[in-house]
């Protein structure tokens, strides 16, 4: 039986995160040329809330006193 897998094996450099993963993102989009907005608004979303977490963590840090 014959079997197929849409499956994209990455390999990336983490010294260059943002070059390597809008190579990744690209990989992708070419692959759901119909859907491209979709992935990038839920993309947009995990960025935003990820963004999001990183700024209350920042501001309970500055309202914590350093003894």
């Amino acid at each position: 039986m014959a079997r197929m897998a849409h499956i994209l094996e990455i390999k990336l450099d983490i010294n260059k995160p943002v070059e390597e993963l809008v190579e990744v993102i690209t990989a992708v989009l070419s692959s759901h040329p119909l859907k491209e907005k979709e992935i990038l608004v839920a993309l947009d979303l995990e960025v935003g809330n990820a963004l999001a977490a990183i700024e209350i963590k920042e501001q309970k840090d500055k309202s914590v006193p350093v003894e």
